[in-house]
This record gives structure tokens, sequence and C-alpha cells, in this order.
């Protein structure tokens, strides 16, 4: 299998079917409950839609595990996508661009560090350690329980405490902000690069940034699936302007080879 080959390929996983998985899953991402009822409070019992916490559903902390599980890997997938938006872009491109280009994938590379230690901590760690709590409480058929619900009560103050932690908590924290808007500025120089570059028209790159600023702002419902809906909507494009733009040599005349 060619490179070549093997590049369409990831451009169809990482921009099409992985923002897909994520759009739908982030339907059921519940948010808005660090303050009111609190995160362990929430995430502890399933929960049916409200205007509040947005989720279509929210099926409890298996499915909180689980969902971050099968998140974490997508969203690194997705940031591969994006790198391959930036293949081929050197300097016969411009200096400018390829500049632009470097900035774009340090951005990404900060992203992908700091989402995954978010979803480490606040995702598989958290809905680990509340699936844990709560069979250590209820005990088993075979097994008496093993915490009080005093001792319940304290593992669920450590866990408030450490989801509003200022540096790995789950929002507003040191590692949630720097992840969010290193995948937005990402974004604003990835379109800049490909713009300069002539690789991309520009209208589904204001769409890429609009991805970048939803993504930033939240991915939860519904932030996320508006992100990855529109990061779905830009790859397309995209590729369309390929099809639409015959190839030429670059000493002729350079047409858009994103995704070519």
């Amino acid at each position: 299998m060619s490179n070549e080959t093997v590049k369409k390929i990831l451009w169809w996983v990482c921009l099409f079917v992985a923002p897909l998985i994520l759009l739908t899953m982030e339907l059921f991402h519940p948010a808005g409950f660090t303050n009111d009822p609190g995160m362990f409070q929430y995430l502890s019992v399933p929960h049916a839609h409200t205007a509040q916490h947005k989720a279509l559903y929210y099926f409890g902390p298996n499915w909180w595990f689980t969902l971050h599980m099968i998140q974490t890997p997508l969203v690194c997938l997705v940031a591969v996508g994006l790198l391959l938006m930036m293949d081929g872009i050197d300097r016969e491109d411009g200096q400018l661009a390829m500049i632009f280009s470097w900035v774009a994938r340090a951005l990404i590379l900060v992203f992908i560090i700091y989402y995954t230690s978010l979803d480490a901590i606040g995702g598989v760690g958290l809905g680990k350690t509340i699936e844990i709590t709560e069979s250590m409480a209820n005990g088993t058929a075979n097994q008496a329980a093993q915490l009080t619900p005093d001792q319940v009560e304290g593992v669920a103050q450590v866990l408030n405490a450490t989801w509003t932690d200022p540096w790995v908590g789950g929002e507003g924290s040191f590692i949630s902000e720097t992840g969010s808007w290193a995948i937005f500025f990402a974004t604003v120089f990835l379109a800049l690069s490909l713009f300069l570059a002539k690789k991309a028209p520009w209208p589904p790159l204001v769409i890429l940034v609009a991805f970048g600023w939803e993504l930033q702002v939240s991915h939860t419902a519904f932030h996320g699936p508006v992100a990855f809906g529109f990061l779905i909507i830009a790859a397309a494009w995209m590729w369309w302007a390929t099809k639409r733009v015959p190839y030429q040599p670059r000493l002729s005349q350079p047409g858009y080879a994103v995704g070519r």
C-alpha cells in the first residue's frame, strides 16, 4: 500500500468517521453540573435530558467511563486529520505559509497532550473511580459493603475538589484551558497556512476556524456536536474543491491540494 493510499484512508477516517462518531457521542455528554448539583452527585446516577445539563440522556458513571475511553483516541485521530491537512506545505508555498503550518503543528501537539491529560483525569480515571466507589458502597451478592455512607461522602468531597482544582479540574483549569485555546489557535494558523499556500478555498477555512472556536468553548453537548459537524463540513468542502480544480504542476498553476 502506497503512502498516498494510506493518507487518503487516514483523511476519511480522521476527518469524517472519527468526527461523526464524536458528534453522536457528545450529544450524550452532559455539561453544567459542577455547581448544581455537584460533579459526583450528578455523574453517579443516570439523568434524563434537561435544559441545564444539555445532554439528550446521561446513562450513569459506566457511560462516563465508556464515553471517555472511546472519545480520547477519536479526538487524537481528529488531530492527525488536522495535521494531514497541512501535508505538502513547504517553502515553495511561501515562507509565511510554511511558518504558520509549523505553528499550527506545534499547537496541535499541545492540544493532544493537554486534552488527553484532561480526559484521563476527568473522564476515564474519574468515571472508573466513581464506579469503584459505588461498588464498594453497595457491596455485591458475595461481599458486604466496604464503605460506609460517611466514607462515600468523603470520597465525593475529594473527587469534587479534584474536579474543580485550578490545575487539573474538569473545567476552567490549567490543563482544560490550555488544551481548549491550543485547538482554537491551531485552526486559525492552519486556516491561514492553507489560504496563503492556496491549498483550499476560503469558505471551508472559515468553517474550520468555527470548529476550533466551538471546541474551545466546550466539547460537551451541544458545543461539541456543533464543532465536529463544522469539521466534517469543512473537510468535505476541501475534498470537493480538490475534485473540481484540475491538478496542475506547481510551476504552472497551483490548485487546491488538500486531501489529494
